[in-house]
């Protein structure tokens, strides 16, 4: 199948990776984000810088989302593993410079068991050297990726179902027309609050929910047979990937659309997956980064599905995934955390905010914004640089 991700020249031909900088911030006091799996005490944030011998950089996002510790991990795994790997690397085909550093960390993966903190530097690490790619040239993401411009839609990601109609009213003042709510919460109401909300929406919104993988096979049922009237877009990680795919095609039979996809780590998984998902949602700082995950979904997009990419860390993240939503093309859908994260908006406060529930990316090259570790200096708790 052509992907259409250009493997070719995609940078000039002397041009090489000369600096790459890591950045761990980490805020130590965020407001309670409830899941699934417990309350959010501390979120971090860990973003890599690549550079050329040029002067032309790019930013990438590699995911650290829980537990917080885990982001000096892979920190330390992009300083002293992949880095010095990458220095001095010619930048012509970033697909064949990715393959060549993940062929590189086979080692690792058989006698450590890395495959998900390798999974995710790697992924970084590739967005990163992509946005550096459409900056040398001059051009936004998308359109070196071979999309066009065109508007977004968007939702609210991480909304608590028991939020209450002043808190709708404020997202929606803020330009969101879509909403996620989270379930699979311990407390028995979450389903009632859920019912509420997504009953009291206005015309022209809709909902979908996000279970976290919360629920076991019982609870799940119990839980889609309850809201199977609810009107949403889809029910995302009703149970957890590792379960069996006879447990997610008998969900599927319950009446709502299934998203997936966020925990997923080779294109097999997700592949195989498509028996039962009908919303696939790859993370760019999980597994791929661009180089897999833009293929991926243009694979989605013809087999009839939604790609949905998944973000829910810094706006270099977001716009990343904007990027590549916006290459691929279909009808997915945006997510953008509307949590209050200093670790988000002060890194890059320029990025699109929703109106009437889109957004529009500009012209500027690459992905549009640049992360100011200054602005972040309080919540930052390490920083290495590593050139050749």
């Amino acid at each position: 199948m052509n992907s259409g991700i250009p493997h070719g020249a995609i940078c000039s031909a002397e041009q090489i990776v000369s600096r790459i900088q890591v950045y761990v911030f980490q805020d130590d006091a965020p407001p309670a984000v409830a899941s699934s799996f417990g309350v959010s005490t501390q979120r971090t944030s860990v973003l890599v810088k690549v550079e050329d011998q040029h002067g032309h950089h790019g930013w990438g996002e590699i995911w650290s989302g829980h537990p917080a510790f885990g982001a000096y991990h892979r920190a330390s795994i992009l300083e002293h593993l992949l880095a010095p790997r990458a220095l001095g690397q010619p930048l012509a085909s970033i697909p064949a410079l990715t393959a060549d550093l993940e062929a590189g960390m086979i080692p690792m993966l058989r006698l450590a068991g890395e495959a998900g903190p390798l999974a995710h530097t790697l992924a970084g690490l590739d967005c990163a050297l992509w946005d550096m790619a459409a900056r040398a040239r001059g051009v936004p993401l998308y359109r070196l990726l071979g999309g066009q411009a065109r508007r977004l839609p968007v939702y609210a990601s991480g909304v608590s179902p028991s939020i209450s109609r002043a808190g709708l009213d404020a997202l929606r003042e803020r330009g969101f027309r879509a909403f996620k709510f989270k379930a699979a919460l311990k407390d028995e109401r979450a389903l009632d609050d859920l019912e509420r909300n997504v009953a009291g929406l206005a015309r022209g919104e809709s909902a979908m929910i996000d279970a976290n993988c919360g629920w076991d096979m019982d609870g799940a049922l119990r839980a889609l047979t309850r809201i199977r009237a609810l009107p949403l877009q889809w029910v995302e990680e009703p149970i957890g990937p590792e379960r069996p795919a006879s447990e997610w095609l008998a969900l599927r039979q319950g009446g709502h659309r299934l998203a997936g996809g966020e925990n997923l780590l080779t294109l097999e998984a997700f592949r195989t997956a498509f028996a039962w998902l009908d919303v696939v949602q790859p993370d760019l700082g999980k597994w791929g980064g661009i180089s897999k995950v833009l293929p991926l979904a243009r694979e989605v997009l013809a087999s009839g599905r939604r790609y949905c990419p998944h973000a829910f860390g810094s706006h270099v993240g977001a716009a990343l995934a904007a990027h590549v939503l916006s290459a691929a093309g279909g009808d997915g859908v945006l997510e953008l955390d509307a949590n209050p994260n200093p670790l988000r908006t002060l890194a890059a406060p320029a990025f699109p905010a929703p109106v009437n529930g889109h957004i529009t990316l500009d012209d500027e090259p690459g992905i549009g914004i640049d992360p100011d570790p200054e602005a972040l200096r309080p919540y930052l708790k390490r920083h290495a640089v590593i050139e050749r």
